[in-house]
This record gives structure tokens, C-alpha cells and sequence, in this order.
């Protein structure tokens, strides 16, 4: 099973990439599955926080690109770009409490999957980075506008311009993560600290309200569609040949 859905509690669930072989980076299986899960849970009217995290020594490596090699065109990349993106604006958007916990490396498409959620933590492991540029694209999940709403316009840029790899501490010191912790069960602590689901819901709405989702939606679109233009490059085609050479 590729992505495992469960409670933790009654008031918190969690999402478990579960791709350790391949740093439970997604493929059209995993991106199916996160959106049939994230649309359970959102019914759920006990629930207070959604937890994201990977099994292994990974969040997440970002897109399978064994599997979205194949992708040549325009239109096979949005296939997978537009679906993918719709699961970051479901994180984005989610009526309650979201974290992410970074138990390792969240890269390239990881990283914009960690951006989505309201809190990230983060083990002392790992790094972050949005590393699209290496391959010679963009951010095409949402990750740019993201990011820019976790951490503002300047340090957003330099990520995202830089591909830099940071350690988690820098991560932390730039605001890209919340808070590094000992264990999970330092989460399962802090998720039992929010009000009833009523509460945290009514939040949600008033901090994160109607006109900024969709403003927020219309952004991930264009990000979507500038990245399918690069995503035809021979630069991008070329790079991801000779990362998958190297691995």
C-alpha cells in the first residue's frame, strides 16, 4: 500500500507516504490516493489535526520521475501537474489543523507538498529543498505561491532561484519549519493541544477565508501551466536523463 490513512486519535489523523524504496515520491497511484483520503477526512467532524509524513528515512523525494519520464507534451504533463496540484489546494484549503512532519529529506516535489500543510516539523535529519530548477523547470504543484505564504517574497526566492539544500536547522531559523522535535510523539502532544473540531474549523474560515483560497487557486494554476511549458524543454528531458542515469 503505497499511502496508508489512519487516526491516531480521535481528534488527529494521518497520511503516511509509504514508498520508502523510493523515498515515497509520487506517482498517479499516490496522487489518487491522497485525494480519495484527504476527501474521508474532511468529513470527519472529531477531527482537529491532519498529520502528513513519510515511513523511512524520507518526507518525500518529490515526483517519481521513473514514472513522469514518459510525459513528453504539454498536455501528458498536466495530467499529472493539474491532479497534483488539486491535492495541494485540498491540504491548503483543509477545514482543519494540517502539519506536515518532515522525518527526512523533503525535495523537489516534497518540499511543495510540505508548504502546503499550516505547521511543518521537522527531526534533526534530512534537508529541504525545491531543487525543480536543477531539472530545469518550475515549481508545478503550487509550491511557489506556497512557500511565498509560509515565509515571504525574499527568502521564497532565494529557495526557489537557488535550488539550495537546507539542513533542518536552517529550515527552522528561515521559518520553513515550524519546529524540529524528538519523535512523533512530540506531535501526537502538540495535536492534543487544539480546541474542538467546531472551534479549530471556524478559524480555519475566518484566518483563511473565501476570497484568499481562491486567489491562492488561481496562482497554483499558473503555476501548473508555466511549468508544462518547461516540462517540454530538451534542458528538463536532458537533466532527468541524467539524474536517472546517476540513481
Amino acid at each position: 500500500m503505497k499511502v496508508i490513512a489512519r487516526k491516531r486519535s480521535e481528534t488527529t489523523a494521518e497520511i503516511v507516504l509509504n514508498r520508502p524504496e523510493k523515498r515515497n515520491a509520487v506517482d498517479f497511484e499516490v496522487i489518487e490516493s491522497l485525494s480519495r483520503h484527504l476527501e474521508e477526512f474532511k468529513h470527519d467532524e472529531k477531527l482537529t489535526v491532519l498529520l502528513i509524513r513519510g515511513t523511512g528515512h524520507a518526507f518525500c523525494g518529490g515526483g517519481d520521475l521513473g514514472s513522469f519520464h514518459s510525459l513528453y507534451s504539454e498536455e501528458e504533463a498536466l495530467s499529472m501537474l493539474r491532479p497534483m496540484s488539486e491535492v495541494l489546494k485540498q491540504i491548503a484549503s483543509f477545514p482543519v489543523i494540517t502539519a506536515a512532519y518532515l522525518n527526512g529529506t523533503a525535495v523537489g516535489g516534497g518540499a511543495e507538498l510540505a508548504a502546503a500543510a499550516d505547521f511543518r516539523f521537522s527531526g534533526t535529519n534530512g534537508k529541504v529543498a525545491f531543487i525543480q530548477g536543477k531539472l530545469h523547470i518550475a515549481t508545478g504543484w503550487g509550491g511557489a505561491s506556497l512557500l511565498k505564504m509560509r515565509v515571504g517574497y525574499e527568502t521564497a526566492l532565494e529557495m526557489l532561484g537557488t535550488a539550495r539544500l537546507y539542513t533542518m536547522e536552517e529550515a527552522e531559523a528561515i521559518k520553513f519549519v515550524s519546529k524540529k522535535v524528538d519523535s512523533i510523539e512530540d506531535i501526537d502532544q502538540w495535536c492534543s493541544r487544539w480546541l474542538d473540531a467546531k472551534v479549530v474549523r471556524e478559524y480555519k474560515k475566518t484566518l483563511f477565508p473565501e476570497p484568499e483560497r481562491e486567489k491562492l487557486f488561481k496562482l497554483i494554476d499558473n503555476e501548473v501551466e508555466a511549468c508544462a511549458k518547461l516540462w517540454v524543454s530538451e534542458e528538463h528531458h536532458e537533466a532527468v536523463k541524467k539524474f536517472l542515469n546517476k540513481n
